[in-house]
């Protein structure tokens, strides 16, 4: 049986993984570090108010809580736990269950949802209007439950999310053999000698790093192999491996294609995000399927910056409009922030917009002006990587 001829795509792309595959092994995780990736650790004590606070002032993805029990870290608190603690203690005041209770006779065990990584379902009950005087009193429970007690109430622990580790001198290919085959977005950096942790990076900064150090290292390596000849006129197509485009790609990005109506419920909109698409950004349609912008998960931020929590019940229309106002307000946002794709770009030219989007996320919009796909960071770290030589 005749082998199928390689086009010369396919080509590129094998060439493409070969030398990704030598450029991985040949860094490591402090190649990778920056300041960037500088650890925020908070104690266990502090109020689920104070916690949100932290990653509204400093803009950041997650933070490490600090056991004075064990005397070390105790996991990992990222920005899908913050919306999933909002999210039910919106849905508690509202049903009028405490959001947390103790050895009282007289308190009532919350009836818990089911907020496991499986469910698909929306929630039980329809999210109501909320009032000044709920609102209130959501306010005050932030400020006064503490992160122990919430997760304690809750009977979880502070282990949800668990800390992947690898070494700072090991090489990038086998800390992707921990994010991919473990299915994480992040990796907590040991130091070699002290064990201590000393950054975190995610899948952001990675691509980031081969953005950056990879198109040096391919000439490098083409010209210490020119004289090497694997297949006819193999040079031509290792100088052009930065010419593949991400349409190559296109049976699994065109999968990426959820989207939401402009009147869905911003309560629901989170909640979808989490529980039942699981992806960090999603598109918003009018009523004739036509593109109006994205909410991602970090858009719940300006609902906490602000406390405009009665904003949960409004359509995902007015938070778009809101979060446009709000952006506005920053000189040259616009410029730089990059927010659609299309397939006749090349691979390295996605990742580096990607890098440049707020929301870390990108839309291909058809003649139409429909979403026909998003492509997120960790949608690209899998294209790209998922095939390169980890075994």
């Amino acid at each position: 049986m005749l082998k199928r001829m390689q086009s010369k795509e396919d080509i590129i792309k094998d060439q493409y993984m070969k030398t990704l595959t030598c450029f991985l092994q040949d860094s490591t995780l402090y190649d990778c570090l920056s300041i960037n990736n500088q650890v925020s650790v908070i104690d266990q004590s502090f109020s689920l108010f104070d916690v949100f606070n932290v990653f509204i002032e400093t803009h950041i993805d997650e933070v490490l809580f600090w056991n004075p029990d064990v005397a070390y870290y105790d996991g990992v608190f990222t920005q899908t736990d913050l919306i999933r603690i909002i999210l039910k203690c919106y849905q508690n005041i509202i049903n009028g269950i405490p959001n947390v209770w103790g050895n009282s006779k007289n308190q009532v065990q919350p009836i818990m949802e089911e907020e496991d990584e499986d469910r698909t379902s929306t929630p039980v009950s329809k999210t109501q209007a909320i009032g000044q005087e709920q609102i209130n009193k959501l306010l005050i429970d932030l400020k006064t439950i503490s992160v122990r007690d919430w997760f304690n109430s809750y009977g979880e622990n502070l282990h949800q999310s668990s800390l992947v580790q690898a070494d700072m001198a090991d090489n990038l290919n086998d800390a992707m053999k921990k994010i991919l085959k473990q299915g994480v977005t992040r990796i907590v950096v040991i130091d070699t000698e002290s064990r201590v942790i000393v950054g975190i990076l995610q899948q952001k900064d990675i691509l980031a790093f081969l953005v950056k150090g990879f198109s040096q290292y391919f000439h490098l390596q083409l010209s210490q192999k020119s004289h090497k000849i694997e297949v006819r006129n193999e040079n031509q197509q290792q100088s052009e491996q930065h010419e593949l485009e991400i349409n190559y790609f296109s049976d699994r990005i065109l999968q990426l294609n959820d989207k939401l109506s402009f009147d869905t419920n911003v309560y629901e909109v989170f909640y979808k995000l989490i529980y039942v698409f699981k992806r960090n950004a999603i598109p918003i349609v009018d009523a004739n399927n036509q593109y109006l912008g994205l909410i991602d998960r970090r858009d719940f931020q300006f609902i906490l910056k602000y406390q405009v929590y009665d904003m949960l019940n409004r359509q995902a229309i007015d938070l778009l409009n809101f979060i446009r106002i709000e952006k506005s307000k920053y000189a040259g946002f616009c410029i730089c922030n990059k927010e659609l794709f299309h397939m006749k770009q090349t691979v390295k030219e996605v990742v580096e917009n990607l890098l440049l989007s707020s929301r870390g996320s990108l839309v291909c919009l058809n003649e139409n002006k429909e979403p026909i796909s998003t492509l997120q960071m960790s949608d690209l770290f899998k294209i790209c990587l998922d095939d390169i030589e980890i075994e």
